[in-house]
């Protein structure tokens, strides 16, 4: 009888042990995009500054993501380019310092997330958003010795969405596609 009531309130915690909490480390995790310019090339630029929390629960199906962006870490490699994408025309980043994202759902297959929807705010407006995660893999880090998961993150958005129109349409295009590198250790 005490094997069996052991094995149950073994099975019973299980659920609550697969779920875990990630600090995502800010030197790996790197939000860039690219975007047409004059129609003829891709602009292509980063964040350099990004804080956030990932809890997954692939057994239970659910978890949270949430990602802060320092709008004002933008880099271009030029740096008038830099200083106007902080200005009042692109991100304002004196009013609307952060971009955020915090997801609503995750979504697993066999065992990993592939999939998060949720809410991106950017320039005070906050609209849906689906990221794609690729690649997601595990392993020691190998200085550490603590659990480190990373992945490919993808998604596309149209910045006229979240208030964002000059140049539209000719002299800077309206599809912005987003690649965040990202890296988490376990807490």
């Amino acid at each position: 009888m005490r094997i069996s009531l052991f094995a149950f309130a073994l099975c019973a915690a299980l659920p609550a042990l697969a779920q875990e909490s990630y600090t995502l480390d800010p030197s790996h995790t790197i939000p860039s995009f690219e975007i047409r310019h004059h129609g003829v090339s891709l602009q292509r630029g980063l964040f350099t500054r990004t804080q956030g929390k990932a809890q997954l629960d692939p057994v239970g199906g659910g978890g949270r993501i949430e990602v802060s962006i320092d709008a004002a870490s933008v880099v271009t490699g030029v740096d008038a380019l830099d200083r106007m994408l902080r200005g009042p025309t692109f991100f304002n980043t004196a009013v609307h310092p952060r971009i955020r994202f915090v997801s609503d759902s995750i979504r697993y297959a066999d065992g990993k997330p592939v999939e998060a929807t949720g809410q991106l705010t950017l320039l005070g407006v906050t609209r849906p958003v689906t990221l794609e995660i690729r690649d997601f893999t595990c392993t020691t880090h190998f200085l550490r010795r603590i659990p480190l998961c990373g992945a490919d993150v993808r998604t596309t958005i149209r910045r006229s969405e979240f208030g964002m129109t000059f140049g539209l349409p000719n002299l800077v295009g309206d599809e912005v596609r987003l690649a965040i590198q990202v890296e988490g250790f376990r807490e």
